[in-house]
């Protein structure tokens, strides 16, 4: 009988959860809040309210379901985990970048699309960081087998 090991189960599904969140974060501040227009306007909230908390509270999700994949798999050899990572961190910063691309450098402002970006690195780090390390337990244990 095979067993799984636990905390690798959790560190794949945090780190699939990410790869969800950030699709939702990119998608849904664009398609989201004129969809839920009239549920908002009945609320008497604006756009704009909903934007501001939909936002930062997908973005930190996603920033910290990732965290919490790469500390809970530590210790495990995983590529799939810093794969998903890394693909997370790719998709988090594409708006990002396209909005960058698409304003005048003069005009960035600290908390527009920069900010994207920087989460979007600091998820990808994690990811490389992973990877990096589990490269570097894969060729610790070929070295003490032979």
């Amino acid at each position: 009988m095979k067993t799984t090991n636990l905390r690798y189960v959790i560190s794949v599904g945090l780190a699939v959860a990410t790869l969800v969140v950030v699709p939702l974060f990119v998608g849904g501040l664009l398609v989201l809040p004129t969809s839920l227009a009239p549920l908002v306007g009945q609320a008497g909230l604006t756009a704009g309210a909903l934007s501001a908390w939909f936002g930062p509270a997908f973005g930190i999700g996603a920033i910290a379901l990732g965290t919490a994949a790469f500390v809970v798999s530590w210790k495990q050899r995983s590529f799939l985990v810093s794969g998903l990572l890394i693909v997370s961190g790719i998709i988090y910063m594409i708006p990002a970048l396209i909005a960058l691309a698409n304003i005048n450098i003069a005009v960035i402002l600290i908390p527009g699309p920069i900010l994207g970006f920087i989460s979007g690195l600091v998820i990808v780090g994690l990811g490389v960081a992973k990877g990096i390390r589990t490269a570097r337990m894969m060729t610790t244990m070929v070295t003490a087998r032979s």
